[in-house]
């Protein structure tokens, strides 16, 4: 079986379609050029990013997400809402 991953360019959908395809629910976004793991990216949370931007690259994701924990939220659980260009922003997590 060849090694599973995301490249930072790789999009919500196409992630997804990786996952099913191999059953996994759990993937590393992995640098094309030096081969290092850039972070991981769960099935659920692209299933909640999927409904609004399906379209969205890992990379955008990453980079909301690192923003969010140096920012070190205190209190409720932060939610990435990720606006076109790649920005985040941050709000209340909504179950």
């Amino acid at each position: 079986m060849p090694d599973i991953i995301l490249y930072p360019r790789d999009t919500v959908m196409r992630a997804l379609e990786v996952m099913h395809r191999y059953g996994v629910h759990l993937l590393p976004v992995v640098d094309e050029r030096h081969g290092e793991i850039l972070g991981h990216v769960s099935e659920e949370e692209l299933h909640r990013i999927w409904s609004t931007l399906p379209l969205a690259r890992m990379t955008e994701i990453l980079t909301a997400r690192a923003t969010l924990a140096s920012e070190g939220s205190a209190g409720d659980r932060p939610r990435v809402v990720l606006l076109p260009g790649g920005q985040g922003v941050r709000s209340t997590w909504l179950h």
